[in-house]
């Protein structure tokens, strides 16, 4: 018996399982409802005639849509109307159904009803569904007042809402000059009594699915003659000491809404006009110092430079090497017979190994390569790869930027003053555009300020930038004899490279093509200029160039390496007023609607 009930229990979870596995998973449906528009009839027997009309705009296919009313227990949904306009704008009417294209379900659960509509959406459709039914036991007739308290916009929609609008009537389009109505939601949300015509308009744009709007109204019994939703007892004048409690609570945050704005705002753009105000100083009170020329400016040069690739690259960006030219570097150790870089039987993977040891004393990254990752005599790619090479690189970094100050290629003090100057446009820049930020939801003069100051200061602090850096005229010069090299390099397809050199020279250029990523333009070229016995010498040391897609394996495996190492107002008297916050316990909260 046992084993028979182990036997039921693992069928049971197999079966479980592929329950769970075997259901088709369900894209997300992504759209927009750009209008929401609903219209509610005040009928003389207390019932509601509803009208609503939902525009979207489809980012994906969809299958169908729904929309969920809840309601009061003591209150139902009935003559429940679904159409839809096609893209001509036609209206057509849906039949019930059970899932076939262009039908819908309505149906019934504790809190209400819910429509599901089948109907075959495409990617950039717009589709417009209208929703008609009758709610009763909408009104609730006192003996002094009828009362509508009703959540006309829902707060469950899956997505935010364009554009509300939503319009009640309650005579038809006659006088009801005892009319009053109250709205509760947004504080930005407008609401419009008109007495005259027995209407009340709301609206709001930009509404959160997850908020919703209230109307609270009170109107003449005799608009609801024929109510049999009664209760026994007066209620007119708490409803509007009520609303007028409400009232009072939504005007005092508006206006300390309105403080908050005004204080932000002045704060804002004072601190944006202090921060501008130093960059124009700044600017005005600097002169511009030589600086190497831009690349488009220089002539070709036709001499390697008189600096490594590393210096060379460092020199052109200003930055700190990349891991490139750390690549740069082994190809250079490589020409000078110091290390021999070889393919190993996996054509992705690279040994790298040690000719000259003494290297090692002058350069801790290196040797921390050959006796930490590797064995002490060679080192792989793929170990690279497995290394934390994180601490080491950046000291490698630095170790070689830093030899630009002491070789007086760069100045030390222009350097520390461009260093904390950039630190300080940062910090300028993040706090104008935190200021920025916050202002669009505080104040729209904020904002608008700030911004303009914003883009005085980054035009001040572009001028600026322009007029410093920290070349010396060593520097300078160097930087010049590199970016006319690189140039020549990139424009290589002009010339014959063996009117420029012989196959010696070509070895020593070698290293600065791998830095400036113009490797494989080199080789390409020398192949046209040169036979392949030529060659052969320059592949014995350079067994990388060999084929180009060596050149990309071994590049992208050691920019990998270290790369993955160094790793971005309501009324107060009791008349009709604006929204307000907070409920006055209208029936219809959690209803909305969305795609499927």
């Amino acid at each position: 018996m046992k084993k028979i009930s182990k036997i039921i229990s693992v069928l049971f979870a197999f079966l479980l399982l592929v329950c769970l596995y075997a259901r088709p998973a369900q894209a997300d449906v992504s759209y927009e409802i750009n209008n929401l528009k609903v219209h509610a009839k005040v009928n003389r027997d207390g019932s509601l005639s509803m009208t609503r009309q939902v525009d979207y705009y489809f980012d994906s296919d969809a299958r169908g849509l729904y929309y969920r009313q809840n309601l009061n227990k003591n209150q139902k949904l009935t003559q429940a109307k679904v159409m839809l306009k096609d893209k001509q704008g036609k209206l057509i009417e849906l039949k019930p159904g059970s899932g076939e294209n262009n039908s819908y379900e309505l149906t019934k659960d504790t809190s209400g009803y819910r429509f599901k509509v089948y109907h075959r959406i495409f990617e950039d459709d717009k589709v417009s569904i209208i929703y008609q039914y009758k709610i009763s036991n909408a009104v609730i007739n006192w003996q002094d007042t009828a009362e509508l308290n009703f959540k006309i916009i829902g707060n469950n929609w899956d997505t935010d809402l364009d554009h509300v609008t939503a319009t009640i009537d309650f005579s038809n389009g006659k006088a009801v000059p005892s009319l009053k109505a109250w709205a509760h939601g947004p504080l930005t949300g407008n609401i419009k009594v008109s007495p005259e015509k027995g209407r009340v308009i709301l609206s709001q744009n930009d509404l959160a699915g997850d908020v919703g709007i209230e109307l609270h109204g009170i109107f003449p019994t005799s608009l609801t003659a024929k109510n049999q939703n009664i209760r026994n007892e007066k209620h007119r004048q708490k409803i509007i000491s009520q609303e007028i409690k409400l009232a009072k609570e939504a005007n005092r945050k508006r206006q300390n809404r309105r403080i908050v704005s005004r204080i932000y705002t002045i704060v804002s753009i004072a601190i944006s006009g202090i921060i501008t105000l130093f960059s124009t100083v700044k600017y005005f009170r600097n002169k511009k110092r030589p600086a190497p020329l831009n690349k488009k400016d220089i002539p070709h040069n036709f001499e390697i430079p008189s600096v490594d690739p590393v210096t060379a690259i460092i020199l052109d960006t200003g930055k700190r090497p990349a891991p490139r030219a750390f690549s740069a570097y082994l190809t250079q150790l490589a020409g000078k017979r110091q290390i021999k870089i070889s393919q190993t039987d996996k054509k992705s993977v690279f040994e790298i190994k040690l000719l000259k040891p003494e290297i090692l004393e002058a350069d801790p990254f290196l040797k921390h390569l050959f006796t930490k990752v590797g064995d002490g005599k060679s080192f792989t790619t793929k170990e690279l790869q497995k290394a934390d090479l994180l601490d080491e690189f950046t000291r490698w970094q630095d170790r070689q930027y830093n030899k630009l100050i002491t070789s007086n290629l760069f100045d030390q003090k222009a350097l520390d003053s461009f260093t904390s100057s950039s630190a300080g446009v940062l910090s300028a820049n993040f706090i104008l555009l935190f200021l920025w930020i916050i202002g669009l939801t505080i104040s729209f003069t904020a904002s608008a300020g700030v911004l303009i100051l914003a883009l005085l200061n980054l035009f001040f602090t572009l001028k600026y930038n322009k007029l410093i850096n920290y070349y010396t005229s060593e520097g300078i010069l160097a930087t010049n004899q590199v970016r006319g090299f690189v140039k020549m390099l990139d424009d290589i397809g002009n010339f014959k490279t063996k009117d420029i050199g012989e196959l010696i020279f070509w070895e020593g250029v070698m290293p600065y093509a791998v830095a400036f990523g113009l490797a494989k333009k080199v080789i390409a070229q020398l192949r046209v200029d040169f036979s392949s016995q030529d060659l052969d010498p320059l592949f014995v040391y350079y067994p990388i160039f060999m084929y180009d897609t060596n050149i990309s394996s071994f590049d992208n495996s050691i920019h990998t390496a270290l790369y993955n190492g160094t790793g971005s107002n309501s009324s107060l008297s009791g008349n009709s007023g604006g929204f307000s916050v907070g409920s006055s316990g209208g029936f219809g909260g959690g209803s909305g609607g969305g795609a499927f």
